[in-house]
Parts: C-alpha cells; structure tokens; sequence
C-alpha cells in the first residue's frame, strides 16, 4: 500500500469512528428524549454517554479542522505582507508557538488522563478512558503540527501564511 494509501484509509476510518460517534450521540439523545416526554421517565446514563461522546466529537474534530487549517486565526496583518522571506518567518514562529502549545496541552492532558481515579456515575467509566482523549488528539495534532512546521521551514508557504505539505 502507498503512503498516500495508506494516508486515505486512515483518513477513511477516522471520518467513520466520528460518523459513528455522532450517530450514537444522536441515537442516545433520541432514545432519552423519547423517555422522558413520552414514557415520562429519564435515562441517566443516556446525559452522561452523549456528553462523553460530544467531547470526544470535539477533540477528534479539532483534529480534523487543525488539519485542514479551519481552526479560527487572524491573518489580516499577514496577508498584507508582501515579502515571501517575511511571511516564511512569521509561518514558522506561528507553527512553533501552536507546537508548543500543543505539546502542553499533550503533556498535561496524559498527566490528568493518567492520575484521576474517579469513575463517572452512571455508566461506572473509569474517567481516565474520558480524558485520553486529550492526549490522543494532542499527540496527532503535534504530528500535524511538526509536519507544518518542517514544511513552512523547508517548503513553500502560502500566501496566508500557513504551509501545505504532502504530509497533510
């Protein structure tokens, strides 16, 4: 299997694990809604697994939109600079200071994922399974980002700013 193959079936199952995630969200808050208006009687652990589930769809599609770069940024002053050296240089801090955010929030979202000894009451979930979220999409959001980072030091950026490799 090429790399690009090999890129597009794990892209393939990550747009189906968030396909299905949503699709259990919206079958879970269904499901209770149904029971608490029309049989009258709530479903705890239906709250809890769609709020699980809807923060583990945010960090997965953060990912995604990290990826794509959809995530919300301020390039008015950049897209006014002309030079290509300038823009290069200021695509570079960009990537670094994301990177180094993301490998904080990498860091920090392993260390709580890995301490907290709670489980969740409804569904009796150990809350680290919960947090590791965190940590997963940190982690592939610093493989992303280090990919942009290489490229907008040794490719071409564009003229926002930000750089497409072939990684991407």
């Amino acid at each position: 299997m090429t790399k690009r193959g090999f890129s597009a079936l794990l892209e393939r199952i990550y747009n189906n694990v968030l396909i299905v995630l949503t699709v259990t969200m919206f079958a879970t808050v269904a499901y209770n809604v149904f029971m608490r208006f029309v049989v009258n009687r709530s479903v705890g652990w239906a709250d809890e697994l769609s709020r699980f589930i809807f923060v583990w769809i945010s960090f997965l599609g953060a990912v995604l939109a990290f990826r794509n770069d959809e995530h919300v940024g301020l390039d008015v002053l950049v897209e006014k600079v002309r030079s290509p050296k300038i823009r290069r240089v200021i695509a570079v801090v960009q990537h670094t200071l994301v990177l180094t955010v993301l490998l904080f929030l990498t860091w920090f979202g392993y260390r709580a994922s890995t301490t907290v000894m709670n489980v969740s009451p409804a569904l009796s979930i150990p809350m680290n399974i919960v947090y590791l979220i965190v940590p997963f999409c940190g982690l592939l959001m610093c493989l992303l980002g280090f990919g942009k980072l290489i490229a907008a030091l040794f490719g071409a950026a564009t003229p926002g700013g930000t750089t497409r490799t072939s990684v991407e």
